[in-house]
C-alpha cells in the first residue's frame, strides 16, 4: 500500500499499470492471510464453517489459482463434471485450499513426464456423497512412500515442508469423507475424497 501511495505521486502509464498490480497484490495478500487464518484456527481447534456449496463452482475458483501457468508447463487440465447436479456441505476455503494443494502437486508430479494431464473428477455415490478425483500422469507414489503420504513431514517433494497432505487429510475427515490415493489406469496418481451431498427437500427448505 505504501508503494501504491508513493506512485500516486508520479505521472504517466506505467505508475497507473504498476498501481494497478499493486492494489491486486494488496488484495491477495489479505485473501492469503484469511486463509492462513482459517487453516490455522482447524488445525488448532478443528473449526469448520459448512455452508451449502455448488461443488463445481468450488472445482472452478480452486483451479483458477492452482493452475496458473499450467499451459506454458505443457499441462492439459480437464474437468469432467458429472451430470448429477446438488449441493454439497462443505466448508469452502478448507475444501478450495485441499484442491488447490492436490491440483498443485498433481502439477508438481508430471514436470518430468511426456504426457501431463490433469483430470478433476466428479462423481454422485451411492451413500449420498460426491466424490471428487484429481488426476494426474506422472509418476504415482512409491510403494514404500504410499502408506505414510499423509503423515506430518513425510513428502515427495525436494523442497517440500510435508504438510499439505496432511492438513488436507484432516479437512476431509471432518467432513465426514476419506482422502486416498491410488495408482491410476495412466500409472500416475488419483487422490480422492468424498463430501455429503444436500438433499433437494433439505436444499428447498433452507
Amino acid at each position: 500500500q505504501g508503494s501504491r501511495r508513493m506512485l500516486e505521486r508520479m505521472e504517466g502509464d506505467v505508475p497507473a499499470t504498476l498501481r494497478g498490480a499493486l492494489e491486486e497484490t494488496a488484495k491477495q495478500a489479505l485473501r492469503a492471510g484469511d486463509i492462513i487464518r482459517h487453516l490455522r484456527e482447524f488445525v488448532t481447534r478443528g473449526d469448520t464453517d459448512k455452508a451449502p456449496e455448488d461443488i463445481k463452482h468450488l472445482i472452478e475458483e480452486a483451479g483458477a489459482l492452482a493452475l496458473v501457468g499450467s499451459r506454458e508447463r505443457g499441462v492439459k487440465s480437464v474437468f469432467d463434471f458429472s451430470d448429477a447436479g446438488g449441493l454439497v456441505l462443505a466448508d469452502r476455503v478448507q475444501i478450495q485450499q485441499v484442491l488447490v494443494n492436490l491440483m498443485r502437486n498433481a502439477m508438481e508430479a508430471m514436470k518430468d513426464s511426456y504426457r501431463k494431464e490433469l483430470t478433476v473428477r466428479t462423481r454422485p455415490t451411492a451413500n449420498g456423497r460426491m466424490a471428487v478425483e484429481v488426476e494426474d500422469t506422472g509418476p504415482g507414489i512409491a510403494d514404500d512412500i504410499a502408506p505414510t503420504l499423509f503423515q506430518p513431514f513425510v513428502t515427495t517433494k525436494s523442497n517440500g515442508m510435508g504438510i499439505g497432505l496432511s492438513i488436507s487429510k484432516r479437512i476431509i475427515e471432518s467432513h465426514g469423507g476419506e482422502l486416498t490415493v491410488a495408482r491410476n489406469h495412466a500409472g500416475g496418481a488419483t487422490f480422492a475424497f468424498s463430501l455429503p451431498l444436500l438433499p433437494e427437500d433439505g436444499v428447498e427448505h433452507d
